[in-house]
């Protein structure tokens, strides 16, 4: 738990307040920082996520501890929790002021001996802010994730991300693969389905770390994958498709001794500009079914007339890796 003090009375931050954070917060990182342009500036520069969970403002003019307030709320982040100490103010309606604007507690000197009872309120809220958070930030990766091959985003997230990247290509090219296992129906039939469930993930795996790590990998379904490259020429996108069919079939996979081969086929292809996600799909797919068609385990880019400006081969061919070939 992070925790700052804006000290605004004294040049030297009030010993008694610090203590007692200390002792409510023993293990909180407290941060202090005496006058009000620096608090503000403190809070400036740090991210959303490097925002305290606690801000306790010493203060004595109202307007100082205004501008603390609204210089939190108005980010856009999970609840800072806003405690002010006034030691002393001509405006009777301080208080009314402070939590109009978003403050959570508000206590003036007379009512100094509650702050250790309202530290401890606030770290109650603060620690069950924190596991709520945890369990959305856990929930948004398991809706965005494949339950089986956790480390890959699943049918839903890779579309967004590929609809996502043609919107924001601007001029850039974007490039798809679409990979299959070969013959993985052979390996459920003959190892059974926790082995195919193994092939699956060291597939998964091994497709991940053969790519950049701004590229997004994702499950198609069955033991299909997508490959979503963002500003990949075409040449680098068939560098890159061949490395991971090199890497898929570089050895066996071991499931309980028994050493399973597997290789991959990969349909390639560029998004090209007002290219829909769903044409782009399309032909990563007709692609592959040409890879699947003339052998398997090699990498096959589409040729249609569509892609004639994207660097790839001529209208009506389709472009073969030799396995035997070197990346460049």
């Amino acid at each position: 738990m992070k925790v700052l003090i804006a000290e605004l009375v004294n040049q030297r931050p009030d010993s008694s307040i610090s203590l007692l954070v200390n002792e409510q917060f023993a293990l909180a990182d407290v941060d202090i920082v005496t006058g009000t342009v620096p608090a503000v500036n403190w809070l400036s520069t740090r991210t959303d996520i490097d925002l305290p969970t606690v801000v306790i403002v010493n203060f004595t003019d109202v307007n100082d501890g205004l501008v603390i307030c609204q210089s939190v709320r108005q980010r856009l982040v999970p609840h800072v929790f806003l405690l002010f100490l006034c030691r002393t103010t001509t405006d009777s309606n301080w208080k009314s002021q402070l939590l109009m604007a978003g403050a959570d507690v508000c206590l003036n000197l007379d009512e100094f001996g509650q702050l250790a009872a309202h530290l401890e309120a606030l770290k109650r809220i603060a620690d069950s802010q924190n596991r709520l958070l945890a369990d959305r930030t856990l929930l948004q990766f398991q809706s965005a994730h494949d339950p089986l091959l956790s480390n890959l985003l699943n049918y839903s997230a890779i579309l967004a991300r590929l609809e996502l990247q043609i919107k924001s290509a601007d001029q850039k090219p974007v490039s798809l693969m679409m990979a299959d296992i070969d013959n993985f129906s052979q390996v459920n039939n003959l190892y059974g389905h926790l082995a195919g469930n193994a092939v699956l993930k060291q597939v998964a795996e091994r497709i991940r770390s053969s790519v950049r790590s701004n590229d997004a990998v994702g499950r198609f379904g069955g033991e299909e994958f997508l490959v979503v490259l963002s500003n990949c020429p075409a040449k680098e996108t068939t560098k890159l498709a061949e490395r991971i069919r090199r890497n898929v079939g570089r050895e066996p996979v071991d499931v309980h001794s028994d050493m399973i081969s597997v290789n991959v086929s990969i349909g390639v292809t560029t998004i090209l500009k007002k290219m829909s996600a769903e044409n782009g799909i399309k032909q990563a797919d007709l692609a592959l079914y040409q890879a699947k068609r003339l052998g398997k385990n090699q990498v096959r880019v589409y040729g249609g007339k569509e892609s004639s400006n994207s660097g790839y081969p001529e209208s009506g061919k389709v472009y073969k890796f030799e396995n035997t070939r070197k990346l460049e």
